[in-house]
């Protein structure tokens, strides 16, 4: 807070009821005091680098102190020095103040009375000079704006002091006077407080939305610090103000309605506005709490509506999302393990449907594998397990028959073709052999019957070369020679010496009489 100035110099201003004529030995000097009446003079506001005098408070107690040496040690002084003059008693100083003060002539009063009379007056107008210095300091703060009452009393004490100083009653117009400085002293003192206070309630007018309030009280502030750095901001959030209000009611409406998405937007608004402004702050810290908690709902509401419906990829994202939303919470926890327990309780579900309907479709093989898949989740259940048993021997069954057909050729092998009656044989011991089993059985039959039937093969040589039937016989050296051999593939070697040897591949089918030469004609 800027000090006090009491150091400028002051003009008097002459009135009709507060002149004091000063007397000496050769002329007398008239002293004009100032005007003490409340008056709407033009009051400037005192630079932040002004600061009141030190000896003010000092001052005043000096003049006490002055007034008491010039009543009690002063006349004991000169009474000693001068045996010639009368001295006064203690008693009869009250006649003696009297006759100084009297209206008698300078000239018939005694060097004494006299001196005595110019050292009252000048404590009287060191007193007044006081409190003019503080009247002027003070209105320049513009002190009848904010302690009209305070600032009217202490001026009372200054017209009882021009009173008494019209009378020629310098000590009591002293008195006055330093009464008067000293509850002008006690105004200068509360600026401090009183701008604080200024201050405080500003703040709180602006956090309540009072703009009227916040400008008088910032107006007050203006005046009793007016070099306060924080007042251009004050500025600013009051023109706010209104701006703020209107949003924090829209946010509080949209709060009522359940809508904290446009609660939240119109928090933030209103801190954009006003981005100091302590109550938007804490709504809109109340208002994200309340957000999130209600996205938190909403998003584990959703997780388990898709949980229900085994729509486990967006239950999933949902309570991964109240996860984020709330990092820590229990319960998107506690719903991911519920969320793993429902999935595998529906794969499980899924792998048996699958089991049965490749049991039904014959798919053996298949059927195989998802009874396994199934065992490697839960290796107890029941289903998979007698499954699995019912599987197995079927999809090797399965694959015998196929590998059989899809190679008819190997009959011809005396082991394949016994391995292939087997493999028929267990075939029609099945039970229940569903469709596709007996479309196989009856395949195979057949592919048995034609690997059985015999054909006659005739060979064709030049009686120098040796040739074998792989896997048959060695047919030796001949011109012409008859086999009767199952269908099938067959490869007859021809040998000579001095020859390259031939390899000679053919196939057996029934109803055909095939003619194999064999004879080696490349010389080596």
């Amino acid at each position: 807070m800027p000090k006090l100035n009491l150091g400028h110099p002051i003009t008097l201003k002459p009135t009709d009821h507060a002149v004091a004529v000063i007397m000496s030995d050769s002329n007398e000097q008239p002293l004009k005091a100032a005007d003490f009446s409340p008056q709407s003079a033009h009051v400037e506001v005192a630079n932040s680098g002004n600061q009141r005098p030190n000896w003010l408070i000092p001052g005043v107690i000096g003049l006490f102190v002055a007034a008491i040496a010039v009543f009690v040690i002063l006349p004991n002084v000169i009474s000693t020095a001068d045996v010639t003059t009368p001295v006064p008693s203690e008693a009869s100083a009250p006649s003696q103040q009297s006759s100084a003060n009297s209206d008698a002539p300078a000239e018939q009063r005694s060097p004494f009375a006299e001196a005595q009379q110019q050292k009252l007056r000048k404590l009287a107008q060191d007193a007044l000079q006081v409190v003019l210095e503080a009247q002027e300091a003070l209105q320049e703060f513009s002190v009848e704006s904010w302690a009209p009452e305070g600032y009217a009393a202490a001026l009372v004490l200054a017209e009882a002091g021009d009173e008494a100083y019209r009378e020629r009653l310098f000590v009591e117009a002293a008195s006055a006077y330093q009464d008067a400085a000293a509850a002008l002293a006690v105004l200068e003192d509360s600026i401090p407080e009183r701008a604080q206070q200024a201050r405080l309630k500003t703040l709180n007018a602006i956090e309540a939305g009072d703009s009227l309030t916040a400008q008088n009280q910032y107006n007050l502030l203006a005046l009793l610090e007016p070099g306060d750095p924080e007042l251009p901001g004050l500025v600013e959030r009051i023109a706010q103000v209104p701006q703020v209000a209107a949003a924090l009611e829209t946010a509080a409406d949209a709060a009522e309605r359940g809508n904290t998405g446009a609660a939240v937007e119109g928090a933030l608004a209103a801190q954009a506005a006003d981005p100091q402004h302590q109550r938007a702050a804490k709504l809109l810290t109340e208002y994200k709490a309340a957000d999130a908690l209600a996205r938190f709902r909403r998003a584990m509401s959703q997780g388990y509506a898709a949980l229900d419906t085994e729509n486990f990829k967006d239950a999933r994202t949902f309570f991964t999302k109240a996860g984020q939303i709330r990092p820590g919470a229990a319960e998107p926890q506690a719903a991911l393990v519920e969320l793993a327990a429902a999935q595998t309780a529906a794969k499980l579900r899924q792998l048996a449907d699958t089991g049965k309907s490749q049991e039904l479709e014959e798919a053996w093989t298949d059927a195989v594998a998802t009874y396994e898949e199934a065992l490697s989740i839960d290796n107890t259940l029941i289903y998979a397990q007698e499954g699995l048993k019912r599987a197995v021997p079927r999809a090797e069954l399965m694959t015998a028959l196929t590998d059989t057909l899809e190679d008819p050729e190997r009959l011809v092998d005396t082991r394949a073709l016994k391995a292939a009656e087997a493999v028929l044989a267990d075939a029609k011991a099945v039970a229940s052999p569903g469709p596709l089993l007996d479309a196989k059985i009856v395949e195979l039959q057949q592919l048995l019957q034609w690997a059985k039937t015999p054909v006659p093969v005739k060979f064709i040589s030049d009686q120098q070369t040796d040739v074998t039937l792989l896997r048959v016989k060695r047919l030796g050296s001949f011109a012409a020679s008859e086999l009767t051999l199952r269908p099938g593939s067959y490869t007859a070697l021809g040998v000579r010496n001095g020859y390259r040897d031939v390899r000679i591949n053919f196939n057996v089918k029934p109803d055909s009489r095939p003619e194999i030469d064999v004879r080696c004609l490349e010389a080596i």
